[in-house]
């Protein structure tokens, strides 16, 4: 596994795969909610690819799915939280910025939920065998859980590098520790 800094949006036409870190959850306008971080910026490159991917959710489940082709690279989701979550007693399993607005014992949007390691761990499995299975050499995904999810890097990075072998290059933000 590569660890670098950069713009992950550089692998579309340059890598065989760009993943974007996402949710299950889909709102009532039957788009996958895809509002901070790397699946915001590509909502913004690619105004339908929420509405391509609440699809795909629809039809296979929050797994990691194949989006769109961009320039000959293949986008797909990566999921690191779930479609909904119940927020715990302390509130530790919603974003910190959400916390305020969340009861406890209450069902809120996986946009909502601190990323999960078991998600990530399975899409990162998922994803493995998708490169296997398709001969992908260049997989580009951003730190996965990371940034809007919550988690920190430190904590999720010694998982992935177990699991992602020299075709995955994982993107943190130029301005990330």
């Amino acid at each position: 596994m590569h660890d670098v800094k950069g713009d992950l949006f550089d692998a579309v036409g340059n890598g065989d795969a760009l993943c974007l870190t996402t949710n299950g959850h889909i709102n009532t306008r039957g788009q996958c909610v895809m509002g901070r971080g790397c699946a915001r910026q590509a909502v913004e490159k690619w105004p339908q690819i929420n509405k391509l991917l609440a699809n795909r959710i629809r039809m296979h489940g929050n797994i990691v799915n194949h989006i769109i082709n961009i320039n000959g690279t293949a986008i797909y989701s990566f999921p690191v939280k779930p479609e909904f979550e119940i927020v715990n007693k302390d509130k530790t399993n919603v974003v910190k910025h959400m916390r305020g607005h969340a009861d406890v014992g209450s069902r809120i949007a996986g946009w909502a939920a601190v990323a999960k390691l078991e998600i990530i761990l399975k899409s990162a499995h998922q994803l493995v065998q998708i490169a296997d299975t398709l001969n992908y050499k260049t997989i580009a995904i951003p730190r996965p859980g990371c940034g809007a999810g919550g988690l920190e890097w430190d904590y999720v990075k010694p998982y992935i590098e177990s699991i992602f072998d020299d075709r995955f290059w994982v993107v943190g933000y130029i301005t990330d520790s």
